[in-house]
């Protein structure tokens, strides 16, 4: 049946669709940074936005196209990073715009709203230069203006505008020499165009899904840039985002302007995300503030990040896979690179795939609504081979650490995947003995080192170094979620549902649940276990902490703010488990990891 329409879900999804197409080429995308500044981070920058606005997308429910596009343009606004995410952050301030008051648009609508998001787009950056994002944006927007009578559906459209866009991305490098001279197109623009192959993917197969490696052609493509970081004139990539009310932008920018370049000012005249290139961070933050709250602000070294990103064309051979029961903060799987291979999670005949097409808020409202009881199944070898293909197009070798091999088959389809692509990637997999925040801290540890630039060997010693010394300690407020998945049998949940116990639980050296202590009320569990992580952390160095929970944030909070006082430290990250181990473990539950030397 044609699609002649697009209403919220719709909207909602092909964006999704996209933001994992855009995530899945993140690391291409930092190959070919070049403009405005060659330091290897515009991948990087979009996948974060793109995330933000994904997560936006998940959590609204709501069914006109409006309602969505405007939680779209608010977490573009909350979560833009660098030139290309504030960009793309007023491209859907311009959408939500262009789409005001429509429950549902139609092919006509759609053109209107993506001329006025291409407008504005433009309008946002001080100093507009061609050959970029902004080229891009305005030809596709164009060709939709033009053609949209012309055509039958929105399938056809996004694919005929789709080919417009690349055309006019092929073109970037005749308007920008720097990008001739690299041999690259532009990033941003590249960025663009993968946001609207992922649209197109969703439109034609009515799927969300990582994207074939079978399109993927650019293997190990890198901009030729010499490493000058001398030749940087403005030093910190800095960004804020603003609250107040009624702000001049316009005034805002141009108090702005003498403090740097590549700035945008986006967003509304209650919230605006500032970008600019500056030796000044200080004064930029002091004259946002005048504006309104300063909600949060960061300043990068861009010169420190072009020699990272230049000084060694392999300087990180070594990529980074998990699955979806690694629970990390969301960022660091895009700050550190860190491939996920996803678990699915189902409601009776209803799929969905961990972290990418359900959240966890998602995930307990339906939990709490349905009648029928969530399950989960492993990820296929073949989930795990086109994950270790698309990290052989920028790796020569890889290290994949996995769910314990005692808690799930996981282990083993990563495993058996690995062997079928020996002549393509070197692949290491490794029993992480464990799983959520503790997989996390593991993850993380050895993903540090491939960034410093250690070797296979290295990376996969300093992993084996966290197996075997992590620690994860939980607790779960009751244990139906244990009994339905087999962990715990019906005789000793019965008895523990009749005693209300909450059990505390760690994973042992072999990777299996144990149960360390037993509590008779929530309250006395969180001490509890908060006293076992204080007597087992003790005498320990360089503590790394992290905590995650199962929609129960007062009870992470207070976890996260015991571990801060007693140990004294600035900040515990605290993350929700996945989807897929909120099956397991149920609403309530609570975990504490810690690694230490």
């Amino acid at each position: 049946m044609p699609i002649t329409y697009l209403d919220g879900p719709r909207l909602k999804d092909s964006v999704i669709a996209g933001a994992q197409r855009l995530i899945q080429m993140q690391e291409h995308l930092n190959n070919i940074n070049v403009f405005p500044v060659p330091d290897g981070d515009t991948g990087t920058n979009m996948a974060l936005t793109m995330r933000s606005v994904a997560e936006g997308a998940l959590n609204c429910k709501d069914a006109s196209v409006h309602a969505v596009s405007v939680a779209l343009a608010d977490s573009a606004l909350m979560g833009a990073r660098g030139n290309s995410g504030a960009i793309l952050a007023q491209f859907f301030q311009g959408l939500s715009e262009g789409l005001n008051g429509k429950t549902r648009a139609d092919m006509g609508g759609f053109a209107s709203a993506v001329n006025v998001a291409a407008k504005l787009s433009r309008e946002a950056i001080a100093e507009p230069r061609e050959g970029t994002i902004l080229t891009v944006i305005h030809d596709w927007a164009e060709y939709i203006h033009a053609r949209w009578e012309k055509v039958a559906d929105f399938p056809t459209l996004i694919h005929d505008s789709l080919n417009a866009a690349t055309e006019s991305l092929n073109r970037t490098p005749e308007k920008l020499k720097v990008l001739a001279k690299a041999g690259v197109v532009d990033a941003g623009a590249q960025g663009f165009v993968h946001l609207l192959e992922g649209i197109l993917h969703f439109m034609q197969s009515g799927k969300i899904e990582r994207i074939a490696r079978g399109i993927l052609s650019f293997g190990n493509v890198k901009a030729k840039v010499e490493e000058a970081p001398e030749d940087i004139t403005f030093q910190y990539c800095t960004q804020a985002f603003v609250v107040g009310k009624d702000i001049d932008r316009q005034t805002l920018k141009n108090r702005l302007r003498e403090l740097g370049d590549s700035m945008i000012v986006a967003g509304s005249n209650e919230r605006v995300r500032i970008h600019i290139h500056t030796n000044e961070p200080d004064t930029v933050f002091a004259i946002a503030s005048e504006y309104g709250e300063l909600i949060n602000s960061k300043k990068d070294d861009m010169r420190g990040q072009h020699t990272r990103a230049h000084h060694d064309p392999a300087a990180q051979t070594v990529a980074i896979i998990t699955d979806s029961s690694c629970d990390l903060p969301g960022d660091d799987f895009i700050r550190y690179n860190v491939r996920m291979v996803p678990v699915v999670v189902a409601f009776g005949n209803k799929s969905y795939i961990d972290k990418v097409t359900i959240t966890d808020r998602d995930f307990y409202q339906q939990l709490a609504a349905s009648t029928v009881n969530p399950t989960t199944s492993q990820p296929a070898p073949g989930d795990f081979k086109e994950v270790y293909l698309d990290a052989a197009q920028n790796h020569r070798e890889a290290l994949a650490i996995i769910l314990s091999g005692s808690l799930s088959g996981t282990l083993q389809a990563a495993q058996l995947a690995a062997q079928t692509v020996h002549n393509d990637v070197n692949i290491r997999v490794l029993d992480s003995k464990n799983v959520c925040v503790a997989l996390g801290l593991i993850v993380r540890e050895a993903a540090e080192a491939a960034e410093s630039g250690a070797s296979l060997a290295e990376v996969e010693k300093r992993a084996e170094w966290a197996i075997k010394n992590v620690r994860l300690v939980f607790m779960v407020e009751g244990v139906e979620a244990l009994m339905r998945s087999g962990r715990v049998s019906r005789l000793r949940g019965g008895m523990a549902r009749m005693l209300n116990l909450k059990p505390i639980l760690t994973i042992n050296t072999e990777g299996k649940a144990q149960v360390l202590a037993k509590a008779f009320s929530s309250r006395q569990a969180r001490k509890k276990l908060v006293e076992i992580v204080k007597k087992e952390a003790r005498g320990k160095r360089n503590l790394r902490f992290m905590v995650a929970h199962a929609n129960a944030p007062e009870t992470a909070a207070f976890l996260a703010g015991q571990l801060r006082k007693h140990f004294e430290l600035r900040d515990v990250p605290i993350t929700s488990v996945s989807p897929a181990l909120g099956v397991h473990a149920g609403p309530g539950a609570a975990a504490i990891a810690f690694l230490g030397e």
